[in-house]
């Protein structure tokens, strides 16, 4: 996979793909234990993919080094992709469920927006404060050598 000129194509697909795995396992998966007929979303899933969306960001941006922004950004997407998915099978078994779905998206990607901004941006201070000058930058394993 080829990066980007700024680095940007790593910390969004990481992101997208960690904000999918977690909307898919809280949103999709762990609601299916309920009826359908019960009010399961709202809110204790969604408060645990806040917080998880946060710790996530933070160690994800601490291991990468880089692209803060980005992958907050790719994050929420990842879980809205998610949460579309639930609102299909919702859909599929009560058609009047989820009228003000607009509002719902919006609301759900600002929120995890939110909470992984914060996690990203704290991960990337702790990398910034951790890390010699000449060492800043991606992570590297220790078992790659490093690009020149």
């Amino acid at each position: 996979m080829s990066e980007t000129s700024d680095g940007r194509a790593r910390p969004a697909l990481v992101g997208w793909l960690c904000g999918l795995a977690i909307g898919l396992a809280l949103l999709v998966i762990a609601p299916m234990i309920h009826p359908l007929d019960q009010n399961y979303l709202i809110p204790t899933h969604w408060r645990i993919v806040l917080v998880v969306a946060g710790v996530a960001s933070a160690i994800g941006v601490f291991l990468l080094g880089r692209g803060w922004w980005w992958w907050s950004l790719a994050m929420a997407v990842g879980a809205v992709c998610a949460f579309m998915i639930r609102v299909e099978i919702d859909i599929a078994h009560d058609r009047t469920s989820h009228n003000l779905l607009p509002f719902e998206l919006l609301l759900d990607f600002v929120s995890v927006l939110a909470f992984s901004l914060v996690g990203a941006l704290i991960g990337y201070t702790v990398r910034r404060r951790a890390d010699r000058p000449s060492e800043q930058g991606p992570w590297t394993p220790g078992w790659r050598p490093p690009e020149e």
